[in-house]
């Protein structure tokens, strides 16, 4: 079991405060008012408007949205849900996004997934940049002598430190707010060419295309079983949770929807009756038809055992079109800068998909911020070219606004504007 967790009355004091702001938020016309248009948007009900949410997790400058010297909570767990907190403050207050709340405060269970029984191929040299790496790969061949050294992870749950958290919660927030225990998304979803990656490295993973094709098969079944034990861990311990109200989905999508859980739900939590997030930008590295061989087989059984799906992030999806639509239960795409807009609006209003648009992010990190020529234009044209089907503009993956925080408030107002002129 974990070490007991201790906070101090301030500490107490100010997650209270943030907490009574939040039950407040939450009763507010204008909350009530997107839940209703995040529903009408995921059901595709005629007329129901463009929806718009603004990321600011990763912007580093100093005048960012919400930065470390804001938090006043002094323990670390403390400060952690401190930050979520004003993050959607800030969000539903400044950005005026379409971000909501629900009134409740939750927490992760405490799961340690264990290893894979070799070390990470990811390789970080001392004082570079924090998103530099490079691969110095454990495995090479993928012989039988490779495989003999990896195993699944090692899965555990530790329900007292989960008890122990909840009665903290919800010792702090009695009276204001219910406390529920729920999985966050991050933990759920597992991001399967990034783990072939680190197994193998880039260069690795496209050779063994050539040199051990039936090896690589090998290792992404391994990596697919490996997360279909998880999945299945978590529903035999009773660690599903719904994902359909304020969840974040992944890569921008909110799972806001009345179309969960399945019709049969009875009230234990199934696979079927959640929200999944699948993506594989990595292969951005190999051709279409590699990644239709190697990568979408074990990414397509995963993902429909699950009710919904949302699929893509950074890489374009149009060019892997032909193996993506194939999902059964396909919802949303994510709409890069590098796809092809046209040919993916004419995609999504064919299966009556939503275009999720992530915007350019060289219209905010540039010097001069050009909403009037620039940015208006390519919010027209992502407006035309997702005639026709369900529109949402995701802003994220922004790490400077050349301290110019107030970019992300006005791009929300643009696109609300450029929105209004969308035919769904």
């Amino acid at each position: 079991m974990s070490d007991k967790i201790t906070i101090s009355e301030k500490d107490k004091k100010i997650l209270r405060e943030l907490g009574e702001w939040k039950a407040k938020a939450s009763e507010t016309a204008e909350n009530k008012e997107k839940i209703k248009a995040w529903q009408a948007h995921d059901e595709g009900v005629p007329g129901a408007r463009v929806m718009v949410r603004a990321e600011t997790w990763y912007t580093s400058d100093p005048k960012h949205t919400v930065n470390e010297s804001d938090l006043l909570c002094e323990a670390e767990w403390a400060r952690k849900l401190e930050r979520n907190l004003r993050f959607r403050k800030h969000e539903i207050e400044v950005l005026k996004d379409d971000s909501f709340v629900l009134p409740y405060i939750a927490y992760d269970p405490h799961i340690s997934k264990g290893d894979f029984g070799i070390p990470s191929g990811i390789h970080r040299v001392s004082g570079a940049e924090k998103m530099a790496f490079n691969y110095q790969p454990a495995l090479k061949t993928l012989d039988d002598s490779e495989f003999n050294r990896i195993h699944f992870r090692e899965l555990k749950w530790d329900k007292g430190a989960d008890e122990q958290k909840g009665e903290l919660l919800a010792e702090i927030f009695s009276g204001l707010l219910p406390v529920r225990r729920k999985l966050d998304s991050w933990q759920f979803n597992m991001a399967m060419t990034s783990t072939a990656f680190d197994f193998v490295g880039l260069d690795g993973f496209m050779m063994l295309i050539y040199d051990n094709p039936e090896g690589l098969h090998r290792l992404m079944r391994f990596i697919k079983d490996d997360h279909l034990r998880y999945v299945r861990f978590l529903e035999e311990n009773g660690l599903l949770n719904l994902n359909n109200e304020d969840d974040y989905i992944g890569s921008g999508c909110m799972g806001c929807s009345k179309l969960l859980p399945a019709p049969d739900f009875k009230g234990k939590v199934r696979t079927k009756d959640l929200w999944y997030y699948c993506e594989s930008q990595e292969s951005v590295s190999i051709s279409p038809d590699h990644y239709g061989e190697f990568v979408f087989p074990y990414i397509k059984e995963l993902a429909e055992l699950f009710g919904r799906v949302y699929y893509g992030c950074c890489e374009p999806v149009d060019p892997v079109w032909k193996y993506i639509s194939t999902i059964k239960n396909l919802q949303r795409v994510s709409i890069s800068p590098w796809a092809k807009e046209d040919v993916m609006g004419k995609n999504c209003w064919e299966r009556k998909l939503v275009y999720s648009r992530k915007m350019p992010p060289a219209f905010f990190m540039a010097k001069e911020f050009n909403e009037n020529d620039g940015l208006r234009k390519a919010i027209e044209h992502t407006v035309a070219c997702a005639e026709g089907a369900r529109l949402e503009f995701m802003l994220r993956d922004i790490y400077t606004l050349q301290n110019d925080p107030d970019r992300f408030r006005r791009w929300v107002e643009l696109v609300r504007e450029g929105g209004a002129k969308h035919k769904g």
